[in-house]
């Protein structure tokens, strides 16, 4: 998901592959030397997967751009976004169908991304360390710290890395000697301390919504109120002490003010918080003029240019998709599309299996955050990110401690 394209479809369609060898194993041993007996496992699988009722209504995320091929002009695109969604139904079709792990197993992938994460986050470091002043001044102009891949997407992931270490510590979780335990807070600190070095606002804005969740979710835990307030006035205190100390966040909340003063002043056409700005101005006008059923899925990108061009004339050059995953739906497939999406997303957490376990529900919080500044599910690494972490919590929900 970090650093490979290829290896990151891979790993996908293996989840396919997994599932429906358990299925099989599961059936006569005749069965898997007979084309109808295949055709018998595949109908148990999906005879699974329709009972799953969260899992199908996931499914739904495919099935919205999908639903618009009727009224999307640009058909190549359609495909384009219908594919990127296509594991929303596959992986859902999977997970419905994995062996089932213990908890512990489930802890221990967590448990090596933690360490994967700190393996690469301490490679961009050192990368950081001996290009700085370049790397600083880039920040200064808008360019991001080099990382693997996508850097929005990395810090939601390292975002994710610091709350499922985090909760490994908490539930005492170690692998083999329990020493490592402190071993493990130390690589969470330093993870803590490397997004705000990395300064990419949608992780540290994510991180700081787990962060507040956290200390309710305690809270009304443990009836510790006054802690909870303690807790509460620090986390409020750790962004203020992070722009006094980390340089690289400082200049990123510099240029953030710097840029929305250019939107207000009309003269930020070439920098990237006023082109989002004026992106979600395009995909509201869009959803205006098309309310039900939207523009249709494979025509976003000339509608956005079509408005551009007509109301924001000075961002006419490359004009941003909607940055808003809400307002992206609505562009696209209007009312309809966002009213099915609601459903997708929010079904798991009607659930109170899902909804009381805590790693489900804050990572949960972490994407909804994501979804206000982004169009996450709409590439290959966010539609992963989010699925695959998803459904992971669901299945460790599952399981007793």
């Amino acid at each position: 998901m970090i650093c490979s394209p290829f290896l990151l479809s891979v790993s996908m369609w293996g989840f396919v592959a997994v599932a429906l060898w358990h299925t099989a194993n599961e059936q006569p041993a005749a069965d898997r030397r007979q084309v109808a007996g295949w055709l018998n496992i595949l109908a148990v699988s999906f005879r699974r997967f329709f009972r799953n009722t969260p899992l199908v209504l996931m499914a739904l995320l495919f099935a919205v751009p999908a639903m618009s091929f009727f009224w999307s002009s640009d058909q190549h695109y359609w495909l384009e976004r219908t594919r990127v969604r296509l594991p929303f139904f596959v992986m859902a079709w999977a997970f419905a169908n994995l062996p089932n792990l213990t908890r512990r197993q489930y802890s221990l992938v967590l448990y090596v991304l933690v360490w994967a994460l700190t393996l690469i986050s301490l490679g961009v470091a050192v990368n950081f360390a001996l290009h700085f002043d370049t790397i600083l001044k880039g920040l200064g102009e808008g360019r991001p710290v080099p990382v693997p891949r996508s850097h929005i997407r990395f810090s939601l992931i390292t975002a994710t890395g610091i709350l499922a270490g985090a909760w490994l510590w908490a539930q005492g979780f170690y692998w083999k000697w329990r020493r490592e335990r402190w071993v493990l807070a130390g690589a969470v600190i330093f993870l803590f301390l490397f997004i705000h070095v990395l300064s990419v606002r949608s992780g540290i804005v994510g991180l700081y919504a787990l962060v507040f969740f956290t200390i309710a979710w305690y809270s009304l835990q443990t009836r510790r109120w006054k802690t909870g307030v303690v807790a509460f006035v620090l986390a409020v205190l750790l962004p203020v002490t992070a722009i006094n100390v980390i340089p690289s966040f400082r200049m990123k909340v510099d240029y953030t003010l710097w840029d929305w003063q250019q939107y207000r002043q009309n003269e930020g056409n070439h920098y990237s918080d006023s082109e989002r700005w004026v992106s979600l101005l395009a995909g509201w006008q869009i959803w205006r003029e098309n309310p039900l059923l939207g523009a249709g899925a494979g025509d976003v990108p000339a509608e956005v240019q079509r408005v551009v061009v007509q109301h924001y004339p000075e961002y006419r050059d490359a004009p941003k998709l909607p940055h808003n995953q809400f307002v992206y739906i609505l562009a696209g497939t209007g009312l309809l599309g966002l009213t099915l999406s609601l459903v997708a997303f929010l079904s798991p957490l009607i659930m109170g299996q899902y909804r009381r376990f805590y790693l489900f529900s804050a990572f949960q919080v972490l994407v909804f955050m994501s979804f206000l500044v982004e169009y996450t599910i709409e590439t290959a690494i966010g539609v992963s990110f989010y699925l695959f972490y998803t459904l992971w919590f669901m299945k460790m929900s599952a399981q007793k401690p």
